[in-house]
């Protein structure tokens, strides 16, 4: 089944998992299947990732807590500034929200199926920002990503990480 255009306003990425430790993730064109960025996963006791453009530029930084007690995490520019920070009830499995708070204070609310990677991300007034599902992709650990003009689409690839890291371990 071919994946369908992106709705109006967005710009899609398809997101796909590496083979390998740490837990990577290629980000393509979804017309070309051009490389666009790369979610390098780091292994160690924290988990982490850097999000890079095809030049290896670092972008976004993803750092969470060791061992996950309280559930959070939080993204940094490349040059540490804050960005946005994940957080989930402690001592709960990841069920079907999660709030992120973003460095200017607005709150989104990501909110679906975690566990089957289709979810949308909303602001407040109820604007999808971000949409990730694997509804439209037939291989395991590869799925769409539509992003809102406007949005910072390496922050959805933070995001994204940071989800599917979160469920792995639970």
């Amino acid at each position: 089944m071919p994946v369908p255009p992106a709705p109006e306003g967005y710009a899609r990425f398809l997101m796909k998992s590496k083979f390998g430790a740490g837990r990577d993730f290629r980000i393509l064109d979804p017309a070309t299947e051009a490389d666009l960025f790369l979610v390098d996963g780091k292994m160690g006791p924290k988990p982490r990732a850097e999000i890079v453009d095809t030049q290896g530029t670092l972008l976004f930084k993803v750092t969470g807590k060791m061992l996950g007690i309280p559930k959070r995490m939080d993204i940094e520019t490349a040059g540490g500034e804050h960005v946005a920070h994940l957080h989930a009830k402690p001592f709960q499995f990841v069920k079907d929200k999660i709030e992120v708070t973003l460095a200017s204070g607005e709150e989104l609310l990501l909110e679906g199926n975690i566990i089957e990677k289709d979810y949308t991300v909303r602001r407040a007034d109820g604007t999808v920002a971000m949409q990730i599902t694997q509804k439209w992709v037939t291989v395991r650990d590869k799925y769409t990503v539509d992003v809102l003009e406007g949005v910072e689409p390496g922050i959805a690839f933070a995001l994204v990480w940071a989800i599917d890291r979160w469920v792995e371990r639970d």
